[in-house]
């Protein structure tokens, strides 16, 4: 399921309430995946990871302020 995000940005949010943004997913096994973010490669145990989030440009949840 996690072959979807393959070379995309993602967001990862893992068990313990940690995460780690801004990189990308560039390989899996049955047992980890490797995340590469501009500062750093990371081999991530699958059973660690509580969600995968793809990012996209757009925030739809941004607030607008302003007058008009």
């Amino acid at each position: 399921m996690l072959k979807e995000f393959i070379n995309k940005q993602v967001t990862i949010l893992f068990i313990d309430g940690g995460s780690v943004s801004g990189g990308t997913l560039i390989e899996m096994d049955e047992k980890f995946v490797k995340y590469q973010s501009p500062q750093s490669l990371n081999i991530i145990p699958i059973t660690s990871i509580k969600s995968v989030t793809l990012q996209s440009g757009e925030n739809h949840n941004a607030t607008v302020r302003g007058f008009r």
